[in-house]
């Protein structure tokens, strides 16, 4: 896997909480309705659903957060072992060269 494409997942996870918490407020209009609707079975079972719907979004949403989070820790600890990496091969190619 590319170190580049762990930053660009890490963005779309983002991008995926984004719109899930936009959805998230969606369910505005059905509640109104459930509470309006309160005595009644289908308004009970509406405000379930939407009560359901509501933790499974926020849930979704948290956890691509949190992989956001994770898969840009990865990234920048790539990074900084590819630089140590690198830093570590000049040095002996520096020392090669000061050997010859």
């Amino acid at each position: 896997m590319s170190n580049a494409e762990l930053g660009k997942m890490a963005d779309e996870l983002d991008l995926a909480a984004h719109i899930l918490e936009k959805a998230d407020k969606g369910l505005a209009e059905s509640d109104a309705t459930a509470r309006i609707h309160h005595m009644l079975t289908s308004g009970r079972m509406l405000r379930s659903t939407t009560s359901d719907w509501d933790d499974e979004i926020t849930r979704l949403a948290k956890q691509c957060r949190s992989l956001a989070d994770k898969m840009r820790q990865t990234h920048t600890n790539y990074t900084a072992q590819e630089h140590r990496t690198a830093q570590d091969f000049q040095a002996i190619l520096a020392s090669l060269e000061g050997n010859e």
